[in-house]
């Protein structure tokens, strides 16, 4: 597939992504069409495919997930463009980590409760020492 089948407003999103595994994968694709989790570890070395799928999902682009044979004759899982009408300019970085403060603060005020499913959960922050809890920054 040659660059100028896409459409411009794509080629622009895919230009500002500066995840490295994303841009193999979305390269790889607009070169040969797809790109299988076999080519993944063994043509860049990635040990967990399915994290680099996720990283051009988590920068905007749309990927659709089907199946192949390996050359081995397994099923194994290949990616595709989706509906490039459906790209999500707002999240060309990615995930976004919280900060520690932010998330102690949530912490705190929710007296370590989900706020969906009331469930009880433990502090990252507090770890074990000796018996007793310490504030871990």
């Amino acid at each position: 597939m040659a660059k100028n089948k896409f459409p411009k407003e794509f080629l622009e999103q895919i230009a500002s992504i500066t995840n490295k595994r994303a841009k193999i994968v979305i390269e790889h694709i607009m070169k040969h069409g797809h790109i299988t989790t076999e080519d993944l570890e063994t043509k860049y070395g990635y040990s967990h495919p399915p994290r680099a799928a996720r990283d051009v999902r988590e920068s905007g682009i749309p990927l659709e997930t089907f199946k192949v044979k390996s050359k081995q004759g397994k099923s194994i899982a290949a990616y595709k463009f989706g509906d490039l009408n459906q790209i999500q300019k707002n999240r060309v970085e990615g995930r976004i980590a919280f900060p520690k403060k932010l998330k102690k603060q949530l912490y705190e005020q929710s007296k370590g409760h989900c706020s969906i499913c009331r469930g009880v959960f433990e502090d990252r922050y507090l770890q074990i020492d000796q018996g007793a809890f310490q504030i871990v920054a």
